[in-house]
């Protein structure tokens, strides 16, 4: 009577032969330390552990990696990179970790809350002129800029230029 195989036996049976060439190999090497430092830097943003933490973790990738894990944390980080939220762990690992030159980031960050803030202040103005006119007026009288598409749109094109900028710098 003949022997009954399982789905996995019958699976080994026929792939035991098949190895990965070398090119498989190293994709799947390069896709495994992708992961890795994909889910050091989500850690490391999500607060699990402080910046000392990230590049001590970060020092402990084999050496021949290590050029492309740094790339991929450099990368990873400047994807969380949001102009309009606290990137201060953002700059921090950037600087302690990737040794990347900050400088121009921040003034990138600064330069967009100004303009930003310079148009909330003129937004509200032009609002509160207008409902003046209208006879609307007194000090309770407080502006909804988030009903305003003018400004909604201003600050969309805003973001677009300034996430270009965003760009150009990552990529230097």
């Amino acid at each position: 009577m003949g022997e009954i195989k399982s789905t996995l036996d019958l699976v080994f049976e026929k792939t035991r032969n098949l190895t990965l060439s070398d090119e498989e190999k190293l994709s799947l090497a390069r896709e495994k330390l992708d992961k890795k430092v994909q889910g050091l830097c989500n850690r490391y943003l999500d607060n699990f552990f402080p910046v000392s933490r990230l590049k001590d973790e970060m020092e402990k990738i084999a050496s021949n990696d290590r050029e492309r894990a740094y790339s991929f944390l450099k990368k990873y980080l400047f994807v969380h990179f949001d102009l309009d939220s606290d990137n201060s762990l953002i700059v921090s690992a950037l600087s302690e970790v990737a040794s990347c030159d900050i400088t121009s980031l921040k003034n990138l960050q600064k330069e967009y809350n100004s303009e930003k803030k310079g148009t909330k202040k003129a937004f509200t103005e032009k609002s509160l002129l207008a409902l003046q006119e209208s006879g609307v007026s007194g000090s309770a009288v407080v502006v909804n800029l988030d009903n305003i598409p003018e400004r909604n749109e201003f600050l969309k094109s805003l973001r677009k230029r300034y996430q270009e900028r965003l760009k150009t710098i990552e990529n230097n």
